[in-house]
């Protein structure tokens, strides 16, 4: 790698961490003072890191009160793709994908849709926890995560409630409220004026918006050090009694990682290094050399999950309504 690609992979990972950990809304100025480059740079280095997947975000995420609860379905259909058709055109659904796996549709909806075909798992979704993207090779990932597993011991698991859930409590939320929540969903950082002018919603109501964000909604920022196109989206279901342990683990992957529940049932939206969950060779020492599937055996093994089955994620649509 030359060292000008370099230098720019540091300053992807220095944005993202930015996002993350200080303001999503950072001003360029400040960015580029942190990077040590002008603002023209530091524009372009902004620019790359979300056009070619190294970043993605700062999007929002609802949490799960009473009166902006989502609906979630993993269902199986004789025909997911006119299936996933049909969806698009409801109004109740903000989300659905098309799984290859153990599930062939994932839907997220504002209320319980009719879908013809045969539930899986079904429920209220949790909120949203997602994972900080440690800045390590995945060779030394999963030297952490098997190190992680060969010293867990039941008698010593405190839970420590990365997931949490808000069915039976509500929170203030109106019709603008509604409509800063589409206008910023898909990227924090987009200017007030378009928003301000086509709905009539004042500064004060949008500060006011973003300094309750926290209580409201999860802000997520990702990070894929190789781009997102260089991995695989999968969709994981463990059914485990240690489900701290279970995010914690998966969260010394390098690629971020969405966690939710639905049911009992613990879910994990994550992108993989390819040669890491599949290979040419089926025969059975290859299998047995795939990191991630030795991994999840030995969690099997151990107790520390009763189940696990998971998907690919095929393609998907976040409807912005």
């Amino acid at each position: 790698m030359d060292t000008s690609k370099e230098v720019r992979r540091r300053h992807y990972r220095a944005i993202y961490e930015l996002f993350w950990s200080e303001n999503a809304r950072i001003h360029l100025k400040d960015i580029a003072s942190r990077l040590r480059v002008n603002p023209r740079t530091a524009r372009r280095r902004v620019e790359e890191a979300f056009s070619q997947g190294y970043v993605t975000g700062p999007q929002l995420r609802k949490r799960s009160y009473a009166n902006m609860k989502e609906y979630v379905c993993f269902v199986n259909c004789e025909n997911p793709t006119e299936a996933y058709l049909d969806l698009s055109r409801d109004a109740a659904v903000v989300y659905h994908a098309r799984l290859a796996g153990f599930a062939s549709l994932w839907v997220s909806s504002t209320r319980k849709v009719t879908i013809d075909g045969t539930p899986v798992i079904k429920g209220l979704r949790s909120d949203y926890h997602v994972s900080f993207a440690p800045y390590r090779s995945w060779e030394k990932a999963i030297e952490v995560m098997r190190g992680k597993i060969e010293s867990f011991h039941p008698e010593c698991y405190e839970p420590t409630s990365h997931i949490s859930s808000h069915w039976d409590e509500t929170i203030t939320w109106d019709e603008e409220d509604e409509k800063l929540f589409r206008y910023f969903e898909s990227d924090l950082r987009r200017i007030f004026v378009p928003v301000m002018k086509k709905h009539l919603i004042s500064t004060g109501k949008i500060y006011q918006f973003l300094e309750r964000l926290p209580q409201c909604c999860t802000v997520t920022t990702s990070f894929f050090p190789e781009g997102i196109s260089a991995y695989d989206p999968y969709l994981f279901v463990f059914g485990t009694e240690y489900e701290d342990f279970i995010v914690d683990l998966f969260s010394q992957m390098p690629t971020s990682a969405f966690f939710f529940k639905v049911s009992d049932m613990l879910f994990l939206h994550a992108h993989v290094k390819k040669d890491l969950m599949r290979c040419e060779d089926l025969g059975a020492p290859s299998i047995r050399q795939l990191p991630i599937p030795g991994l999840i055996s030995e969690l099997l093994k151990k107790g520390i999950i009763e189940s696990e089955e998971h998907a690919v994620v095929e393609y998907h649509w976040t409807k912005s309504l």
